[in-house]
């Protein structure tokens, strides 16, 4: 199932903080150092407290982002829990 967040990590706004997070990391897993795969990983969310939805992700800070490898990004989710904070 699509989520709305989802629908917001295909925007044109995404794909170029995208861009500009994955220049600053050099195209490398900042993990790993592979090339391959590579994700930007929120390392935590913000949630509007008005409407209770998650910020628009290309809205956070550039250093609340990091790029990661797909099995990088994976190991992450599973080891820790992205903390949430209400805006």
């Amino acid at each position: 199932m699509t989520t709305e967040y989802d629908l917001l990590l295909k925007s044109p706004q995404w794909f170029e903080k995208r861009k500009i997070i994955l220049e600053r990391d050099n195209n490398k897993c900042r993990w790993c150092g592979s090339t391959k795969g590579l994700q930007v990983h929120h390392r935590q969310y913000h949630v509007i407290k008005r409407t209770g939805t998650k910020q628009s992700p290309w809205k956070y800070e550039n250093k609340y982002l990091i790029t990661l490898c797909e099995k990088c990004h994976s190991a992450g989710h599973e080891k820790y829990k992205i903390p949430s904070f209400l805006i």
